[in-house]
C-alpha cells in the first residue's frame, strides 16, 4: 500500500524521517552531578539522608527525627524535593538543635 505522499506505510511506533522523537523529561544532571548535589544538600539539611537513586533518576530524601515516616520523599529535581521536605518539617516539626 502507497500513501498519497508516494511513501509506503509504516508500522505504527516509527517516526517520519527528521521528525524529532519526544522526551519524557530532559535529564537534569549527570549522575555524578546528582550525587555531589545529594550529598551537598544532605550537608546542609541536618536530620535528613539525602540519596540520589541513579537507576530511577530521582533524589530520595529520609527524615531522621521521625521513626514513624511512611517512607522516603522522592522528587526529580532538587526543587520539589526541598518543597517536600519542607512540608515534612512543617508538618511533623522536627526537633531544634537547641537542647
Amino acid at each position: 500500500m502507497v500513501t498519497p505522499a508516494n511513501e509506503p506505510l509504516r508500522p505504527k511506533g516509527r517516526r517520519r524521517r527528521g521528525a524529532d522523537p519526544v522526551r519524557t523529561a530532559p535529564p537534569a544532571t549527570s549522575a555524578d552531578t546528582a550525587t555531589a548535589l545529594a550529598r551537598d544538600l544532605e550537608t546542609r539539611h541536618p536530620g535528613w539522608v539525602i540519596l540520589w537513586r541513579h537507576w530511577a533518576r530521582r533524589y530520595w530524601a529520609f527524615p531522621t527525627w521521625d521513626a514513624n515516616a511512611s517512607g522516603p520523599i522522592e522528587a526529580r529535581n532538587v526543587q520539589d524535593l526541598l518543597t517536600q521536605m519542607n512540608d515534612a518539617e512543617l508538618q511533623y516539626s522536627p526537633p531544634s538543635g537547641n537542647s
